[in-house]
């Protein structure tokens, strides 16, 4: 039997619009800057769709959606985009009509996903400048060319206004934050000191002088309801800790801090030498003095060498030690190990190979007890430091941080506020010379005065600080340069040793 074949036409032109069907429209809008030319433009694009869709015979406006100072490249924080979309879902909307694919998404992926998920609920996209209309046949073609173009000239846009910037930054061109606590914009070049917020300012950097912490410095900020740059919400501790790093307030400025990693998904990456950055020297009128700025970085970092990330509210001997004893027969790290046996504990230090492999690759490396390395460190300390001059001056300055605590009563923290009150003054008086308003800095040296003469009658009439009586002692000793160290020190430990290898034999090697 012969196969036939028979054609049957279609009866039904397929178009992309039906022009009998009421179809019910929505525009979308957006503007990627807070101009005041593209808010012009925004509000031009609107009134444009609205005339434009009430006058189209079967065309009912649903809604016009506007993003407004947004970029086209994610969807996610594209608020009305995302309005819109749950419209469609709910069947609320037959078509899209938008200007180009630009403002639609720049992202080529993005707008072929977008369309694509309408299209299967049967919703047109008309893209006016590109003369698109979706529902046509041969349309994703074509939007995909259109796409990638958009994408292209997106990543273009991108790279010539980071260009256009680092141009900038060579000559000193920037925009000064204007969320930045302490300081209004004004016009962009020359930023105004808001006087109430650098007074709290000041304060923050005395505060973190006198010893206190970053959290007792923000309990005090919120406990005081100073108000944030925003006017609402409470303080952080990554505000505090930002501003107290934050080299404006000294009246300079770092270029390039972070960097875009990607245009696209507009990822920003902290810069660690991967973009040039530029430091720009008296760019403005500081809140604080060079001097205390400076001070406040010096002990930001002492205080990070003494205290564990783990556990910063006090100094542990368990991470004193960790990744400073290495094992001289392979090379691997010592770890702090508990034994318990016959209900009694004991800390050691084995080698992390041989606990991971047995003595398959490491055969003959020692176990360590805690109290014998401790042993050994301070023998070796009481070897060294007769020796060296270099050695003995940072074993007393870690000392004498110990001892450096948030107490009104300890006579070191006493000394360290006058010294800071004298380093104002003499900034103070300074500055008059140069000052029309001299009344203004009188007073406050006058106020600085009196607060040194209390301090140091404290400081004259006070008792010995005596929560730890072995560091004072220590530290009465490294005053007349007669150091002489009987007892296991962690902070020494961990700031002053490099190195410490475990020979075969359990010989016990210290590195400076």
């Amino acid at each position: 039997m012969m196969r036939k074949i028979t054609e049957i036409p279609a009866t039904i032109c397929r178009q992309s619009q039906d022009i009998n069907k009421q179809y019910r429209v929505a525009a979308y809008c957006r503007v990627s800057t807070d101009k005041e030319e593209q808010e012009n433009s925004l509000e031009n694009q609107i009134t444009y769709y609205k005339s434009k869709i009430e006058n189209t015979p079967n065309w009912t406006l649903v809604d016009i959606f506007a993003d407004f100072g947004i970029s086209g490249m994610n969807d996610t924080n594209r608020i009305e985009f995302q309005r819109m979309l749950e419209m469609c879902n709910k069947g609320k909307i037959d078509l899209i009509i938008t200007k180009s694919i630009s403002r639609f998404a720049r992202n080529t992926v993005d707008c072929l996903t977008h369309v694509r998920k309408l299209k299967a609920n049967n919703i047109g996209v008309i893209f006016e400048k590109e003369g698109i209309n979706t529902l046509d046949a041969v349309s994703e073609t074509f939007l995909t060319w259109f796409s990638a173009f958009a994408q292209a000239e997106s990543e273009s846009l991108s790279q010539n206004i980071t260009r256009g910037k680092r141009m900038g930054y060579k000559d000193g061109k920037f925009s000064f934050p204007s969320s930045l606590y302490g300081y209004d914009r004004g016009d962009g070049k020359t930023p105004v000191i808001i006087p109430e917020q650098a007074a709290i300012v000041r304060k923050i950097f005395h505060m973190y002088l006198e010893g206190n912490s970053i959290g007792r410095i923000r309990k005090w900020l919120n406990d005081n309801s100073i108000e944030t740059k925003r006017g609402t919400g409470e303080w952080n501790k990554s505000t505090v800790s930002g501003i107290l790093r934050n080299e404006k307030y000294k009246g300079d400025v770092l270029l390039q801090k972070s960097y875009t990693v990607d245009y696209l998904t507009k990822t920003i990456a902290k810069n660690k030498g991967k973009v040039t950055q530029y430091y720009i020297e008296n760019n403005h009128e500081g809140i604080v003095s060079r001097e205390i700025f400076d001070m406040v970085q010096d002990e930001l970092k002492r205080r990070a060498s003494l205290y564990s990330s783990k556990n910063p509210s006090r100094y542990s001997s368990k991470y004193a030690l960790t990744g400073k004893v290495i094992c001289a027969e392979c090379g691997a790290k010592y770890r702090r190990v508990t034994w318990s046996r016959n209900d009694t504990k004991k800390i050691v230090w084995r080698c992390t190979e041989r606990l991971k492999n047995g003595t398959k690759t490491c055969k003959n490396s020692p176990t360590i007890y805690e109290k014998d390395l401790h042993n050994a460190i301070i023998d070796s300390l009481k070897e060294v430091l007769p020796k060296s001059d270099d050695i003995t001056k940072k074993v007393r300055d870690e000392i004498e941080a110990v001892i450096m605590k948030n107490d009104d009563n300890n006579p070191q923290v006493i000394k360290r506020k006058i010294e800071i009150i004298i380093k104002e003054i003499m900034i103070l008086r300074n500055t008059l010379k140069e000052t029309d308003d001299k009344e203004f800095y009188l007073e406050k040296i006058q106020l600085l005065e009196e607060e040194k003469s209390r301090l140091e009658q404290k400081y004259a009439t006070g008792h010995r600080y005596n929560t730890n009586v072995w560091v004072q002692q220590i530290y009465d000793k490294s005053e007349k340069q007669d150091l002489n160290i009987n007892e296991y020190f962690d902070v020494i430990v961990k700031n002053i040793i490099k190195l410490i290898t475990i020979e075969v034999g359990q010989d016990i090697k210290v590195s400076y």
